[in-house]
């Protein structure tokens, strides 16, 4: 899904980020590739290139591979220019551990401070109910009792301008990273990949969420959520989450994937993900220093590494 065109240009056009892809050919055909953008990090003045950041990339070598990533590795400390001081690939799966050994015998070290809660959908709601911690089994019995509608959207330019205005509004409220509109505008292109859901309690608009539908995987990723805290004890986070878990065993999807947390059991969105009951597996992040600024910058991480995706 993350490798998609649509998914890439995105990026690219409504964040503004520096495209920086990778291609290889062979006899005048591609064979293989990896996305690269020049990324911000976060509390410092620097740049990472990121294969792939919103999202998962990483190389993707079908034939010849050996081959190929000898020549993206090699290839890659010529794009890291300027301020750019390392180089970061974030795998999806476990799939790229193939890669392992060849990437730290060039250099990349593993960097594993990020996991997501997978959520198995082929046990049916009933199980996943009970597989829940008693406070997320009871905030959706709470929840339901209040009286709630929740709707699915339809992918516009105006449905997905209410939704920004409420997670725009909650992102600083945490003084998190705000997305511009132009991303969220840009992913119409693939609205058939999209579920935009909106909860109304007694008729008001009371938050929504924003899923990528990954039917390469048969996942539904858990991207954006906007719940305003005033809707909190309505149990509007939990209501969402349930009506999500139900659209995809509807659907035939086979996991719900809440996205990256930091590996913290003492944080609070941690503790949250980890009550519905999902299994934690790591984010396969390795990372190459291509500067001698990258190695002071790593030392000094320690103090803002919850907030360095």
């Amino acid at each position: 899904m993350f490798h998609r065109y649509e998914w890439l240009a995105a990026i690219e056009t409504g964040l503004d980020y520096p495209s920086r892809h990778l291609e290889v050919t062979k006899d005048g055909n591609t064979i293989g590739g990896m996305p690269n953008f020049v990324v911000e990090i976060e509390k410092t003045p620097f740049t990472r290139l990121s294969s792939l950041y919103p999202g998962f990339g990483g190389p993707l070598l079908p034939t010849d591979t050996a081959d190929s990533l000898e020549r993206v590795i090699d290839t890659v400390p010529s794009l890291c220019r300027g301020r750019t001081i390392v180089h970061q690939l974030r795998g999806l799966d476990s799939s790229y551990l193939r890669y392992n050994d060849a990437l730290q015998s060039q250099g990349y070290r593993p960097y594993r401070r990020e996991c997501r809660f997978l959520l198995d959908l082929t046990k049916g709601h009933d199980d996943l109910l009970a597989d829940m911690s008693r406070s997320r089994r009871r905030g959706i019995e709470h929840g339901r009792a209040v009286d709630h509608e929740i709707i699915e959207e339809e992918i516009t330019a105006e449905t997905l301008r209410r939704f920004y205005r409420t997670y725009e509004r909650v992102m600083e409220r945490v003084d998190g990273d705000v997305y511009p509109f132009s991303f969220f505008d840009a992913l119409r292109a693939i609205d058939d990949r999209l579920l935009l859901l909106t909860l109304r309690i007694d008729g008001e608009y009371a938050g929504g969420m924003l899923e990528v539908l990954d039917d390469e995987h048969d996942a539904i990723h858990g991207f954006f959520a906007a719940v305003p805290r005033e809707h909190f004890d309505e149990h509007a986070s939990e209501l969402l989450y349930d009506h999500v878990f139900r659209w995809g065993i509807d659907h035939g999807y086979e996991a719900y994937d809440f996205g990256s947390t930091t590996t913290d059991f003492g944080d609070g969105v941690f503790r949250f993900k980890e009550g519905f009951g999902g299994r934690a597996v790591p984010v396969f992040v390795w990372e190459r220093g291509c500067s001698p600024l990258w190695p002071l910058v790593k030392a000094g991480r320690a103090l803002y590494w919850p907030y360095y995706t």
